[in-house]
């Protein structure tokens, strides 16, 4: 029935590039997040994956409302 079109290679990579992922690290010494912002990215982000700030963000907010895991 229906299937998923696939992302042109070239569209993909400038979205990345929009878009850059950031290690667990990375977000532990920004500048643009509070120290509290800060230790809730160090509960819940995983050490081996990246996260836009989008991502991020989205994460501090469910932890915020209680439904992180």
């Amino acid at each position: 029935m229906f299937t998923k079109k696939e992302q042109d290679p070239k569209k993909q990579e400038a979205q990345q590039k929009n878009n850059p992922k950031y290690s667990k690290s990375q977000f532990a010494e920004s500048r643009q997040l509070s120290r509290m912002e800060k230790d809730i990215l160090a509960a819940v982000l995983l050490d081996q994956q990246t996260y836009t700030i989008e991502e991020a963000k989205q994460h501090i907010q469910q932890f915020m409302n209680g439904e992180a895991q």
